[in-house]
């Protein structure tokens, strides 16, 4: 009886905490980037590949319906002079990630960006971790910088990690500047074992208590 009074406890936090995120999901605003020089600003967009789209062993459908406003988002950014770095997954059967996930990304017809990005004429950085931070992105940040938004999939895997690390790289180095997550612009699966609604919330939450700032979108 103890166990089970411990166990209904348990939920109701759970529960509780759960709702409590949810509102402040609820509740964000825009970010305004309006004011700032086009300089001052650098947008990833993180994994919008064929592989995690369209067809191979993690695509999703929620991540696919993401395409045409991430396409027009780097578009409006490409436009006004921002810089877009565009990551994504490319291994090899022998890559070791692939003894944690399924094999991903293995051949062009997975790794190559969605045809909407590469009309926009972004050239991949290749990553073969779910951290793009990995790929020596801090050898490439300059301090003219005072946004950097994160864009892409998977909200709890690839942008979590990425935007925490680079948020802890600018805390190391002293840099006060924003790095932005919208949440119009980010996205994860669903699977037997993972549900994406709660993985979304949970995981935003997550990048939000470690200095993440979150949007519902960005005004460019």
């Amino acid at each position: 009886m103890k166990r089970i009074k411990n166990r209904m406890k348990f939920m109701q936090r759970v529960t509780e905490s759960l709702s409590d995120m949810i509102d402040t999901l609820e509740g964000l605003a825009d970010y305004d980037c309006t004011q700032q020089k086009p300089e001052e600003i650098c947008i990833f967009s993180i994994d919008m590949n064929k592989g995690f789209t369209r067809q191979g062993a993690l695509a999703s459908g929620r991540v696919e319906e993401m395409i045409e406003a991430t396409a027009d988002f780097l578009e409006a950014a490409l436009n006004k002079g921002i810089k877009v770095t565009a990551f994504s997954d490319r291994h090899t059967n022998s890559s070791a990630e692939l003894e944690s996930y399924p094999e991903h990304c293995a051949v062009p017809e997975e790794y190559e960006l969605v045809e909407e990005l590469q009309d926009l004429e972004l050239k991949p950085v290749w990553k073969n971790s779910t951290n793009a931070f990995m790929t020596g992105m801090g050898n490439l940040l300059t301090s003219s910088y005072k946004t950097y938004i994160v864009t892409g999939c998977c909200t709890d895997i690839c942008v979590y990690q990425f935007a925490v690390s680079l948020k802890a790289f600018l805390n190391q180095n002293d840099v006060k500047a924003d790095v932005v997550v919208p949440l119009s612009l980010v996205e994860t699966y669903d699977g037997e074992w993972h549900n994406g609604d709660l993985m979304n919330v949970v995981f935003l939450n997550s990048m939000a208590s470690n200095g993440v700032l979150l949007c519902e979108n960005v005004a460019l």
